[in-house]
């Protein structure tokens, strides 16, 4: 019992950054409802797709429902979160890219915006899934074994950062002026 009772030492400081805790008791309501309608929506009617939405639903809120309980003891929570959050990231750009729109609606705008929501929240949270913080491996102050490809993914990150707002705003100028 006493192992039980004493805070883990050696998995603190796991993660450099920690969600806030009024987003974790904001999220983990709204992914367990999101869940919960969704399997009522589709109980009549499963198919592969729809019992996969669930499962990732299931495994979302049960990853938040940890990070509430304990960021330090259940580190790997929200790095599973951050992973999904980039997978879904991913197939949202590769389902743009691949699959043709519906009703022929141009491609290019669905393309851009799914890979500026890539840039915006797919890197940040591959970076957090990998290291344990939004902005890469040499910002924290635990850093060791540093490489090159950690050098070149600090020096990255922000040129991604500018080279999106830069797009985003030729994309808005482009809507603007014909």
């Amino acid at each position: 019992m006493r192992v039980l009772d004493r805070p883990a030492a050696s998995v603190t400081g796991r993660n450099a950054q920690h969600l806030g805790r009024w987003t974790l008791w904001l999220l983990t309501p709204a992914s367990v409802t999101a869940l919960t309608l969704s399997w009522l929506a589709f109980a009549p009617h499963w198919t592969w797709q729809r019992e996969i939405l669930c499962a990732v639903l299931g495994f979302m809120a049960f990853c938040l429902a940890l990070s509430v309980w304990s960021q330090e003891r259940f580190w790997w929570a929200p790095r599973a979160l951050a992973a999904v959050v980039t997978l879904g990231c991913v197939a949202a750009v590769l389902r743009v890219v691949l699959f043709p729109m519906a009703g022929g609606a141009p491609r290019a705008p669905a393309v851009f915006l799914a890979s500026v929501a890539f840039m915006v929240w797919g890197l940040p949270c591959l970076c957090f899934a990998l290291w344990g913080h939004t902005r890469g491996k040499l910002v924290r102050a635990d850093a060791v074994h540093v490489t090159r490809m950690d050098r070149w993914t600090a020096h990255l990150l922000p040129a991604l950062a500018w080279g999106t707002g830069i797009a985003l705003g030729i994309y808005l100028l482009r809507l603007i002026v014909p």
